[in-house]
């Protein structure tokens, strides 16, 4: 008996000793962008795989350490291990980001898995290796991208003089064609925005806007169909991804993996529960016909935004029309 207390001791006070010395540190990148599952990751992750490495590996979190538009730069250069990196700040940049911002495309959780299953997500992930010194080791998606607004838009036509802030290249050139005035502005400026009346609409995550209090200056959402379902990505450093050892690199793996099934069903929940959760706040969900979301994909208001990804893609030796065939097809359309 004796033995055994002394082994459980003897154990306890190694895991102690392994989380008061951890042997490997990392800085993990994020934005506060609270009420998503990507926030709900940046505020779990440390704690978990502190504790399925037993105390090996100590994550540390940091939300303002590095600006959205500079996290993978960060990892890339080693300011920080790991980064979760929201693809849509990089559409004008890296034009294959765009894809799933269009459109059509991505309007479910479903569709995006299937994208990235594709041989589109692992293009992406070669985008991370090659120009990142990355490796992506998860993915989830953004709360569906909607459009809150001081005023009704569930028309084409309301669009018309609507000054909107978007979040990303392709949705720019959108709201251009469709006579609005997009508007630039980081994601703390967009509330005070709204509040002031500077812009009239936002397009972005259902969560983050109910996180951030946005029912105090809109009362309607609109659920227009413009790649509805984005994604963020977990990326970590190639060179600190090296240094772990095989077992260490397989526990968190693992616990990443877990993470992400979790992730699936959160989402879900948080999604079903959106439209009451506004309701009761006084923001009326207002749905957007099918009729009107198919004028929006019609040639004379998507031609414009492709022939602008078109360009810009070729630019940067990016074949767009190849991964439009590529993603119809993970989609069977």
């Amino acid at each position: 008996m004796h033995r055994r207390l002394a082994l459980a001791a003897l154990g306890l006070s190694a895991a102690f000793t392994a989380q008061a010395n951890p042997e490997f540190k990392w800085t993990l990148a994020y934005l506060p962008v609270t009420g998503t599952t990507y926030y709900d990751v940046a505020q779990q992750l440390p704690e978990r795989l502190s504790k399925a490495t037993q105390g090996r590996l100590q994550v540390t979190a940091n939300g303002s350490l590095v600006p959205g538009n500079r996290l993978l730069e960060a990892v890339r250069d080693g300011d920080v291990q790991m980064s979760l990196v929201l693809s849509g700040y990089y559409s004008a940049s890296q034009p294959l980001f765009t894809l799933v911002a269009l459109p059509g495309y991505s309007e479910s959780f479903s569709d995006l898995e299937k994208i990235m299953a594709s041989p589109y997500g692992a293009a992406v992930r070669d985008v991370f290796a090659r120009d990142y010194k990355a490796r992506e080791v998860l993915y989830s998606a953004f709360c569906p991208q909607t459009m809150f607004s001081t005023k009704p838009v569930t028309k084409v036509e309301d669009w018309n003089g609507l000054r909107v802030r978007v979040n990303n290249a392709g949705t720019a050139v959108l709201a251009n064609v469709l006579a609005a005035k997009p508007v630039s502005l980081s994601a703390g400026e967009v509330l005070p925005a709204l509040q002031r009346g500077v812009i009239d609409a936002v397009i972005t995550d259902s969560c983050w806007a109910y996180g951030a209090g946005f029912y105090t200056a809109v009362k309607y959402a609109a659920g227009w169909k413009l790649g509805s379902v984005v994604p963020w990505h977990l990326v970590v450093g190639n060179e600190a991804w090296a240094k772990l050892p095989a077992d260490l690199q397989k526990t968190v793996a693992a616990e990443l993996a877990k993470v992400s099934q979790e992730l699936r069903a959160d989402y879900a929940a948080k999604v079903e529960a959106l439209p009451k959760q506004w309701g009761a706040k006084g923001v009326t969900y207002q749905p957007v016909s099918d009729a009107e979301n198919r004028k929006v994909q019609d040639a004379r208001y998507m031609g414009p935004v492709l022939d602008a990804w078109y360009k810009q893609a070729q630019a940067r030796n990016v074949d767009a029309r190849q991964w439009e065939s590529v993603a119809r097809e993970a989609l069977g359309r």
